[in-house]
């Protein structure tokens, strides 16, 4: 199998034999009830061969690899569904609030039922508010994630000395 340095910790590595590659993706795909000997109870085959290609290609390392890639696609996919959550409740709120101020604007002064009206603009105004406040709180987290994982790009800036272009 020629060497590639995209392959992926549970993809199939370099001189892994198709059988022992084999017994690895059973023994991935088990979850958390994985173990060698049910991975050689099922595919037939001695315990010890199992042990030594576990050995040999780093099961428990490349599992431990897979699962925490699972766990962060997962993570990414909850913060990205919060977002848009977070978006539409800004959206509905500023709805709200535009239609309530319509109604005012259009209603004669003596027909307004100030109740209601009063609790349509509070509420829409203290939704917008606890929203834009999560919306913040969000990205701050976003921002010490990346500087966490250093995975900010570097950014270069040019600044003639000259003031000019």
């Amino acid at each position: 199998m020629p060497k590639r340095n995209d392959t992926k910790p549970w993809e199939r590595q370099e001189g892994e034999s198709v059988k022992a590659f084999e017994a690895f993706t059973v023994y991935l795909e088990m979850g958390d009830e994985r173990s060698l000997r049910a991975v050689g109870q099922r595919l037939g085959k001695s315990r010890a061969l199992i042990e030594r290609w576990s050995r040999t290609y780093q099961w428990v390392e490349r599992v431990a690899s897979y699962d925490a890639d699972v766990q962060r696609k997962a993570h990414a996919k909850a913060v990205d569904k919060r977002r848009k959550m977070v978006d539409r409740h800004i959206s509905i709120a500023l709805k709200m609030q535009e239609k309530a101020l319509k109604a005012l604007e259009q209603m004669d002064p003596a027909d307004i039922d100030p109740k209601n009206l009063i609790a349509m603009l509070r509420e829409a105004t203290k939704l917008e508010q606890e929203m834009r406040t999560v919306a913040v709180d969000e990205r701050r987290a976003a921002i010490a994630d990346v500087e966490d994982t250093g995975e900010a790009d570097d950014v270069l800036i040019y600044l003639p000395e000259n003031g000019r272009d």
